[in-house]
């Protein structure tokens, strides 16, 4: 008995290119690193200057070429499945390495090109890092510029470490090992009052009657701000009537304004005091923090940082790295 041969099984992914051979293009990983970092398809769009359904074409081809979902819709964001975490990293491997490519290639044909993310604690963003990056885009206004902020000083080092940026700005008093920071101005730190809580010319460094007499509007324990704003307190040996603790580092000043009340806060913010009804009141010890622009020391940096960190350095703010 003769039997006719069998047509051999075919699997599913007969046809289908074999994952050795899938490529992502470098725009399809920035695409998806874009919307892991800015949380949703409409702003990673902005940033990456393309419309948002080529940012989604990008996404969807970098999924059907590898054969899985990357990212799925959770609310109005969307977030990484596990195989997507694992593209997203070494998508930022891959990103860091093309940046020290261009490096080689020359520094001068990058910056009318490329891109510089700068992040930094909010105040810092706010109030110190604007002269900084108007001056780098003036002098390289084809650099696409991303500015974000952190929390705390934990994930601002990690921020760097990772590559989410590629510097920012933040307190420098124990800067890792691994990484460098290029020293700004130290900030100095006021009070603000309302207006009417004193006599006109009562130019007077704040004192514990001061603070005793009002609440005291604060951001929460383990900020910088706040650890600066109690020791300047302490030095007192004064306590608030009340305290009043908010997230927003933009309502300190208005806020402690409309209550009456009292707000300890780098000189910066405190200089807006008299748009809100308030004044500034001198602190009787000096109270600062050493910051400075923390950042990767790469033998072959992004072009673009090693551009902006050449003009923070060129600004005769402070005397090397540290």
């Amino acid at each position: 008995m003769v039997q006719a041969d069998r047509e051999p099984r075919r699997n599913a992914t007969d046809g289908a290119p074999p994952l050795s051979h899938i490529v992502p293009s470098l725009a399809q990983l920035e695409a998806l690193i874009a919307v892991t970092d800015h949380g949703t398809h409409t702003a990673a769009a902005d940033v990456l200057r393309i419309s948002q359904p080529s940012l989604s074409r990008r996404i969807h081809s970098l999924e059907k070429a590898l054969g899985t979902r990357l990212l799925v819709p959770v609310g109005r964001r969307t977030e990484l499945t596990d195989a997507g975490r694992g593209v997203v990293a070494a998508g930022r491997r891959a990103l860091a390495e093309m940046g020290s490519i261009e490096a080689l290639v020359g520094s001068a044909r990058a910056l009318t090109s490329g891109s510089l993310r700068v992040g930094g604690l909010p105040s810092l963003v706010a109030t110190e890092l604007p002269a900084h990056l108007g001056r780098f885009h003036r002098a390289h206004p084809g650099v696409r510029l991303e500015v974000s902020t952190v929390e705390d000083a934990d994930a601002l080092v990690e921020a760097v470490r990772v590559g989410r940026v590629d510097a920012a700005v933040g307190v420098i008093d124990r800067v890792p090992e691994d990484l460098a920071a290029i020293p700004l101005p130290a900030q100095e730190f006021a009070a603000v009052l309302a207006e009417d809580s004193r006599a006109d010319g009562d130019d007077e460094p704040l004192t514990g009657e001061d603070v005793a007499a009002r609440s005291f509007v604060t951001l929460p324990r383990g900020t910088s701000m706040r650890q600066l704003a109690d020791a300047a307190l302490q030095s007192l040996d004064a306590r608030p009537a009340q305290r009043i603790t908010t997230t927003q580092r933009d309502s300190l000043v208005p806020l402690a304004v409309a209550v009456d009340g009292l707000t300890i806060v780098p000189a910066a913010l405190a200089r807006t005091a008299p748009a809100f009804g308030g004044r500034v009141v001198p602190l009787r010890e000096a109270v600062q923090r050493s910051i400075g622009i923390v950042h990767r020391p790469d033998e072959l940096p992004n072009p673009a940082l090693a551009g902006f960190l050449a003009l923070v350095r060129a600004a005769d703010v402070g005397a090397g790295d540290v």
